[in-house]
């Protein structure tokens, strides 16, 4: 399994995941289509990505909303203070519901009833 997350400061956590290494995913699947081509998820191509999401809830969301108001200062908590996160987990024939579990401490969660 292979985490991979960043914050609005460039801040990076990562877990499984080699320097500069880019992870086999399993397939693309896209709405409406055939399984079409094979996916990679690549650290650096990730971090584009989050900066132009972290971007966005600066240029746009923020502007929606009057400075001070509880939606303009809930997305401000979030844009400075959570990650954005990447989990993989090639593991597709387990049953034993591992990535799920991973997260139970995360969310403070000693172990649920059920793994779908």
């Amino acid at each position: 399994m292979n985490l991979y997350g960043i914050n609005s400061s460039g801040k990076e956590i990562n877990a499984g995941i080699t320097e500069g290494g880019t992870t086999a995913l399993t397939w693309g699947v896209f709405p409406n289509r055939e399984i079409v081509q094979p996916t990679v998820f690549d650290p650096q191509a990730f971090q584009v990505w989050a900066e132009e999401a972290f971007s966005l809830w600066t240029n746009m969301w923020l502007d929606l909303y009057e400075p001070g108001g509880d939606s303009y200062d809930l997305i401000e908590t979030v844009r400075d203070t959570f990650f954005l996160v990447a989990i993989i987990d090639n593991d597709f024939v387990s049953k034993d519901g591992a990535i799920w579990r991973a997260m139970f401490p995360l969310a403070n969660i000693e172990e649920a009833t059920q793994v779908i």
